[in-house]
């Protein structure tokens, strides 16, 4: 993803800044989405599973490319949204954990993107990538506000505020990044979803996700210029539900 940003880029170096208007939206910088999901393995979601489980994530990928053998950079939520946010390894950006903080020289795509004259927004789920720990740079907006005691908000809270942002962006291109960390335990899925899967609510909670998924891809490509948008949807790890005797990240 920051090779496709670096490319938009170019002719834009030293010496080109002023004080002139943003760039209006053009084919050469059309509107980008990048959706994150929490803790959610490959073979529970389309393509590789039931579509009628994920339908979102099946119409997507039935219209776009599918990377099957792709592969996070770290098992845990900041290390590998710092390394999708950067294009660095663990050991290029710093953060190997949970609770530490990206240095402020590591260029993130996001301030590119401004740079560029996108309107930046992001909208984070979960506590770990809440702005403290130096993901929020070039985000004009980066939306990280959860219920008083909690540490995380469901799909759909997160998915009404960035519905909302859309809604006001106005009209220079978007840069939107939405994460959702429903499939981290504990498991607790919404109805009807955790009907749907009573003996198994982590994909309960991968189904809810889906279905706002599908709610955001449809307020997005229908916002200006959405005919021309750039989807990326990618997980951060997976969740080892017993394997290799991980029951967890």
């Amino acid at each position: 993803f920051l090779a496709g940003a670096l490319a938009l880029s170019a002719g834009c170096g030293p010496g080109r800044e002023s004080a002139s208007p943003p760039p209006t939206p053009s084919p050469l910088r059309p509107p980008l989405l990048l959706v994150t999901l929490d803790t959610t393995r490959a073979d529970l979601v389309a393509p590789e599973a039931d579509a009628s489980a994920t339908p979102a994530l099946a119409a997507l990928a039935a219209r776009g490319l599918s990377f099957r053998q792709a592969y996070a950079t770290a098992p845990t939520t900041l290390p590998s949204h710092a390394s999708m946010l950067t294009g660095l390894y663990p050991g290029g950006h710093g953060l190997h954990e949970n609770g530490r903080r990206l240095g402020d020289s590591v260029p993130i795509v996001s301030e590119e993107l401004q740079r560029l004259g996108y309107a930046t927004a992001a909208f984070v789920s979960g506590y770990p990538l809440e702005r403290q720990f130096g993901l929020s740079r070039g985000f004009e907006v980066y939306d990280d506000a959860f219920a008083a005691g909690r540490s995380e908000r469901s799909a759909r809270e997160t998915t009404d505020r960035a519905l909302a942002w859309l809604a006001g962006s106005g009209s220079r291109p978007r840069f939107l990044w939405v994460h959702y960390y429903d499939p981290h335990e504990p498991y607790d899925p919404p109805e009807p979803f955790r009907s749907r899967f009573p003996k198994d609510p982590y994909r309960g909670e991968i189904a809810a996700m889906d279905h706002e998924l599908g709610r955001l891809l449809e307020a997005f490509e229908a916002a200006p210029g959405g005919r021309a948008a750039r989807i990326v949807v990618a997980a951060d790890h997976g969740e080892g539900r017993g394997d290799h005797g991980e029951q967890l990240h």
